[in-house]
């Protein structure tokens, strides 16, 4: 894929929110997730972010990769397809600079509302970036055990884990969701991004996705409308 548009005015947009937060999405391979970044420069017809780490240390970037750029703003969403241009980490803060493929597209907030659910789900440990919980402890079995997804929006989804399972919880642990909405089962894959709240019965947490099919978020979204409906009713 080839840069075919006008980058000047991308930069005259992201002029104005440099150090915004980034999330970079690697779609498939093996460093297959959703990064966390930090919009800190811009050159011609590139972007340079900070650069995303795994497992404490920085992420192979590979020249030419495709990846899916998204900057979040306090008015709305930016998103493109990028390419990998280099990482230079000879610097105080080491950058990722990736060339746009696409023109930004703008994404209003509305897309993320998150609506109030009780929908029982089950999870399955898939993965994480450390080798030892935080106590010392060992990794949770990568099994499948029940949660109840008490809110949802099209960016992620916050759960309730019983206590006696919270030792399947931790920030940066990758998960697989299976859901139902409207009989219509599926799965997610998703990054607990962090613990929300805790009482003696229950953990809350929220997870973001790694990315949704098609399918799935428009059977999202009209879920999400429908409860919205019924909010305001």
């Amino acid at each position: 894929m080839t840069t075919n548009f006008d980058f000047e005015p991308v930069r005259k947009q992201l002029e104005g929110v440099i150090n915004s937060r980034v999330e970079l999405v690697i779609s498939s391979g093996l460093y297959k997730g959703s990064y966390s970044a930090r919009l800190e420069d811009i050159g011609e017809g590139q972007v340079g972010v900070s650069h995303p780490m795994l497992r404490g240390a920085l992420l192979p970037a590979l020249r030419n990769t495709e990846l899916l750029m998204k900057i979040e703003t306090s008015a709305c969403f930016y998103q493109a397809t990028v390419s990998v241009v280099r990482s230079v980490i000879n610097v105080p803060v080491p950058l990722l600079w990736v060339r746009l493929l696409t023109p930004l597209e703008k994404v209003q907030r509305r897309m993320f509302v998150r609506v109030s659910s009780s929908i029982k789900a089950d999870a399955f440990f898939l993965e994480a970036e450390v080798e030892h919980l935080p106590d010392g402890s060992r990794l949770p079995p990568q099994e499948w055990f029940p949660i109840r997804v008490s809110d949802i929006s099209l960016g992620g989804v916050g759960i309730t884990i019983k206590q006696s399972l919270t030792h399947y919880c931790f920030e940066g642990g990758r998960y697989l969701l299976l859901m139902s909405i409207g009989g219509t089962r599926f799965f997610i894959v998703g990054k607990l991004v962090k613990i929300l709240r805790k009482n003696e019965t229950n953990i809350e947490v929220g997870l973001a996705y790694e990315g949704l099919p098609i399918s799935t978020e428009k059977l999202m979204g009209g879920y999400i409308r429908q409860q919205e409906l019924i909010t305001r009713g």
